[in-house]
């Protein structure tokens, strides 16, 4: 590989016109997930971000082979972190295929030889493997790792074609129970949204999640209307690049359950849900997951990702645990 040179980008134009190069960096990362596409982040910025943008774009060549999306924190300061922070289960820098320790020790190198105005850098959540967790640092800092929640993840073996190869067999049972109860109460439907429905399935999951954490007198995230507004403006982005799938599951033409999944690279991510909570006789929540299981088959996707915590539920569907990290990268003195 040539030598890596890094630019640095600090406005939003900046970011916004980096999107066709990135989108194809994205393509050429077999590593990279939905989190860390333009669709995403670059809503996230204009929607959840604030302070000093400080985007780190690794060329070789004049080719764009890396990327790390970072702001120093308002009104705090001192602190960098990466775009996406909070609302994502995955976050690195995005890397051409078999560059990745290059890349990530330049821009870290370029972090602490170049800039003065931080004294925390905090990378997280990162997968096991990410470039960042090993990369070398200038003997001017120090970095420690630390352990974050795991994802769980059902694998989906490349033989299979239906839940019957996938799932536990008491999982299996239940949904047989739940879906007779349910076929009892009306018809029933399950779609996934496109962009003719995509607003009336998004205001559905707004509804839906926002009434069961209501239950608990709990707002819950999508009660914050700058959140509403981020998922606004990504899921558009997310279905035109071909990464969102908003399942819908329908009783008598009524939106009961709604399933926020990102598909990229053959792996389908369970983001975020929301269930009419009235209907526990027939677990809408348990239905709708189990269709989004079945369309990542059929996509022929090699697992199904839930994502971070260590929720009772997802031990039902045959998960194992996947490890995260973070790294926290200090400036000496």
């Amino acid at each position: 590989m040539s030598r890596v040179d890094i630019d640095e980008l600090t406005t939003t134009e900046e970011l916004e016109a980096l999107e066709p190069a990135w989108a194809d960096l994205w393509h050429r990362a077999s590593s990279a997930t939905s989190f860390q596409s333009p669709a995403w982040l670059i809503p996230w910025w204009r929607h959840l971000g604030g302070g000093a943008l400080r985007v780190l774009a690794a060329r070789a060549g004049g080719r764009l082979v890396g990327l790390l999306p970072l702001f120093l924190q308002a009104p705090e300061g001192e602190k960098l972190l990466p775009l996406g922070i909070a609302i994502s289960d995955y976050l690195d820098g995005l890397y051409e295929d078999g560059h990745g320790p290059e890349v990530a020790a330049a821009v870290l190198r370029h972090l602490v030889e170049q800039h003065r105005d931080w004294r925390a850098c905090e990378l997280h959540p990162l997968p096991a493997g990410s470039p960042l967790l090993e990369a070398p640092l200038p003997p001017e800092s120090s970095a420690d790792i630390q352990p974050f929640e795991p994802c769980l993840v059902v694998e989906l073996p490349p033989e299979a074609t239906s839940l019957r190869h996938v799932l536990p067999k008491r999982m299996r049972k239940n949904l047989r129970y739940f879906g007779m109860r349910a076929a009892r109460l009306g018809r029933v439907g399950f779609e996934t949204a496109t962009v003719a429905s995509l607003a009336e399935v998004l205001e559905a999951l707004f509804e839906l999640h926002t009434a069961r954490w209501a239950r608990d007198d709990r707002p819950g995230v999508l009660a914050d209307p700058t959140i509403r507004a981020f998922h606004h403006a990504a899921a558009p982005a997310l279905l035109r690049a071909g990464l969102l799938r908003l399942h819908a599951l329908r009783l008598d033409g009524r939106i009961v359950a709604v399933l926020y999944a990102l598909h990229a690279k053959r792996r389908a991510y369970c983001y975020m849900s929301g269930f009419d909570s009235d209907l526990g006789e027939i677990s809408p929540g348990t239905l709708i997951m189990a269709h989004a299981i079945e369309r990542a088959i059929g996509e022929r996707a090699c697992e199904v990702d839930f994502l971070r915590g260590r929720e009772p539920y997802k031990y039902f569907w045959g998960v194992r645990e996947r490890p995260c990290y973070g790294r926290m990268i200090r400036r000496a003195g």
